[in-house]
């Protein structure tokens, strides 16, 4: 019995000796177009867009007593932006600040779970400070003890970002459709 030489191609004719370059050149394309498919999905996902701004921030500073000492408790509401239609931003990790000609006055450390493809991922932070500790942020709001004390309250929200800003210290990005596959295999 006589074998050939010619590797089992899925280009080759079985009774001919050579293969068809057609067949070869299509299979080479598809193999070609699948590895593409993949290398470009994986240089999205890479290249996602993380958020570079908060969105809509408010803060408010009230008086309080507590232990029986005059404290006050800081609220902040804002948020950050997923502008991808097919990443996922998993465990976000931050820090908001506030600065003054590029002193950081106050800084703020938050965490997200979840940011879904074109969604805001919601940040609430709400502490409570000494007057020491609050006191430059009030005086980068334009007030200070006296209007503090007497207002019992200052609420400000930030049209620009000249006094606030963020940074991300840590993230995960996934796909959307990889989560989404990998929540349908643990429910069958």
């Amino acid at each position: 019995m006589m074998q050939s030489s010619q590797s089992e191609s899925p280009g080759n004719i079985p009774g001919r000796n050579e293969t068809v370059p057609a067949i070869d050149a299509l299979i080479k394309f598809g193999k070609l177009t699948v590895l593409g498919l993949g290398a470009s999905g994986l240089i999205f996902i890479g290249c996602a867009k993380m958020p570079d701004k908060l969105v809509t921030p408010a803060l408010k500073i009230e008086t309080v007593m507590k232990d029986n000492r005059e404290m006050y408790k800081m609220m902040l509401s804002t948020g950050i932006q997923n502008e991808n239609s097919d990443v996922v931003l998993l465990n976000v990790k931050g820090t908001i600040f506030f600065s003054e000609a590029g002193s950081r006055i106050l800084m703020l450390p938050f965490t997200i779970p979840v940011v879904l493809p074109f969604d805001t991922g919601i940040i609430e932070i709400e502490k409570v400070y000494t007057e020491n500790e609050i006191m430059p942020l009030a005086a980068l709001l334009g007030s200070d003890k006296e209007k503090l004390q007497k207002e019992k309250v200052i609420e400000r929200s930030f049209v620009d970002d000249k006094n606030i800003g963020f940074e991300l210290t840590g993230y995960e990005k996934k796909n959307i459709l990889n989560i989404l596959r990998d929540k349908l295999n643990e429910k069958n």
